[in-house]
């Protein structure tokens, strides 16, 4: 045979050989081949294996998206250990909610002891303020441990990451940011001016720090910026702040939706009062500011007022707009509020009945009365829900 007949037969041996996707397809195929339509059945087939080459190359660069976007906000060195992993877990919310209340039960009991404690030498002979500024102080402390309950419950249903729930975590932080500069700035370290007992001191750091603990890395771990301190700092929290307050007249939930927000501005209010001007507060509401360590726990009593207690009720206002206030970490909120509204009115109401009070402790009674309707009236209307 000629060379041009070699490349012949070497061409005719080339154009039948099994194509690589033919020779993966089943038997149905080659049938298939067989007949007037095996041009356009081979296309179709084609055509098969390429879109499924497709869908899983877009399938794997979905999942890799996902855990790049995990690992940009929730970077390793962010989280380095056991510590790390407890913070904002729904555990920790849970130990924090318990560590509000022990710390509230001695203060509704037993006032002067734990005045005693906190105060030292200070405390004697004990003030006629002592006993119902230090229940005022314990329902503070047991509001902080429903909003930690509601955070527990928010993190078993993982809504850690909405803005209701970072917004509590936030007014957690600031409410412990306050406190610790009012328990520097009075405690043995102070010199003079010192009233804060030195053991107290230490009780109330080591419960801070628990409290920090928890609070950050529920915050941290549910935001875009991580556990970093150094990348978020304070300015996320005043932004949000400020953010709440402008949005304060927009009251899309009708009735509800206002009571709440009333509450909002009327809490923020009293509590600047309590921490900017104490003594004359004092006087307004009980003809009496005698006392530095009387003076310091009514500035405590201003920290939970302007800090967690007003992210409450604003939440509770986003709650009623969305009509979620049926839902468990609403519900505890609520419980919060109605507590705090009936301390304050079981401490307050003997006083203005004897006689003792100020000019101005009718309106504080009617502010936790109102807030205290309002939690009660929702807590039954959503009782079911």
């Amino acid at each position: 045979m000629d060379a041009q007949g070699l490349r012949c037969a070497g061409a005719t041996a080339f154009a039948n050989r099994p194509s690589p996707v033919v020779s993966r397809l089943p038997a149905r195929h080659f049938h298939a081949l067989s007949s007037g339509n095996a041009k356009s059945q081979l296309r179709r087939d084609a055509r098969l294996v390429v879109t499924n080459a497709r869908n899983v190359n877009q399938e794997r660069g979905t999942k890799q998206s996902l855990k790049s976007e995990k690992q940009s906000k929730n970077p390793k060195n962010d989280r380095n250990g056991p510590i790390d992993e407890a913070a904002g877990s729904a555990n920790s919310y849970l130990a924090l909610a318990a560590l509000n209340a022990a710390a509230a039960l001695p203060l509704a009991v037993a006032p002067h002891t734990v005045a005693d404690f906190l105060f030292g030498a200070a405390a004697l002979p004990h003030d006629f303020l002592h006993e119902p500024l230090l229940r005022i102080l314990a329902t503070g402390f047991a509001g902080a441990s429903t909003a930690a309950a509601s955070l527990n419950l928010a993190a078993k249903k993982g809504l850690l990451g909405e803005s209701s729930f970072q917004r509590l975590n936030l007014a957690i932080l600031a409410a412990s940011a306050v406190n610790t500069i009012l328990f520097v700035s009075n405690s043995a370290t102070a010199g003079e001016s010192s009233v804060v007992s030195f053991s107290a001191f230490w009780v109330t750091a080591a419960a801070l720090g628990a409290t920090v603990l928890a609070a950050w890395g529920g915050y941290g771990k549910n935001s875009d910026t991580g556990l970093s301190l150094k990348r978020v700092g304070p300015l996320p929290a005043v932004k949000k702040y400020q953010d709440d307050l402008a949005d304060l007249p927009d009251n899309k939930g009708g009735l509800q939706s206002t009571l709440y927000s009333l509450l909002t501005i009327s809490l923020v209010a009293s509590g600047a009062a309590y921490l900017l001007q104490p003594q004359e507060t004092l006087e307004l509401f009980f003809n009496n500011s005698k006392g530095q360590e009387c003076i310091f726990t009514w500035r405590a009593i201003g920290a939970g007022l302007v800090t967690l207690l007003p992210a409450m009720t604003y939440t509770l206002r986003e709650g009623a707009q969305l009509g979620k206030l049926g839902e468990a970490p609403y519900k505890a909120l609520n419980i919060g509020i109605l507590g705090a509204g009936a301390g304050h009115l079981a401490v307050l109401t003997p006083i203005l009945l004897s006689g003792g009070g100020g000019p101005f402790l009718p309106a504080l009674l009617g502010l936790w009365g109102a807030g205290s309707a309002v939690s009660g009236v929702n807590l039954l209307k959503n009782g079911d829900a």
